[in-house]
């Protein structure tokens, strides 16, 4: 799977379902440590689920685990992209919040860490890159009593392997 993965990144090919594939895969596993700390944060993952099917249209959540920490339970819905993330991805996360707090929340109660996880800009300057900024702003600004702040990760290719890093914004 990581072989066909990064030759499909190093060619520019899509690969989204093959990211998807391997961290379902690898998840909470120790297989990619920095994944593990990038979207699970030290918390124990109860359970994972993918292409989890929510709202009108039946949009998917690409990933979605459940998990614990200090005695709290924690879903996480993320947001994958084998491109660049741009302003747009934030309102398709809004739109996994509110399913969640309609639809799961009132049968499990839990807190929201959403994540968006999408392949790295290099150039943090650019003009994408800011708007990209303010809306995450705008998400965090408009759901403060909803979730916790949204969690950017970026990807990269390193010596062959996966990182994934969380970028402070």
């Amino acid at each position: 799977l990581l072989p066909r993965l990064i030759a499909k990144y190093q060619a520019g090919n899509s690969f989204e379902s093959h990211l998807q594939a391997y961290i379902t895969k690898n998840l909470g596993k120790g297989v990619n440590r920095n994944l593990d700390e990038a979207i699970l944060n030290g918390a124990e993952m109860e359970w994972l689920a993918n292409e989890v099917s929510c709202g009108v249209g039946m949009q998917r959540i690409d990933i979605m685990p459940s998990t614990m920490k200090d005695g709290q339970r924690i879903v996480v819905p993320v947001e994958l992209k084998a491109v660049e993330a741009d302003e747009k991805n934030t309102i398709q996360i809004q739109r996994y919040v509110d399913w969640i707090e309609q639809y799961y929340i009132p049968n499990r109660q839990s807190d929201i860490q959403p994540v968006l996880v999408a392949k790295k800009i290099v150039d943090k300057k650019s003009n994408t890159y800011r708007r990209l900024v303010d809306s995450l702003n705008r998400f965090n600004q408009n759901n403060i009593k909803r979730c916790t702040q949204l969690k950017y990760v970026e990807f990269s290719l390193d010596n062959g392997n996966l990182k994934f890093e969380v970028v402070s914004y």
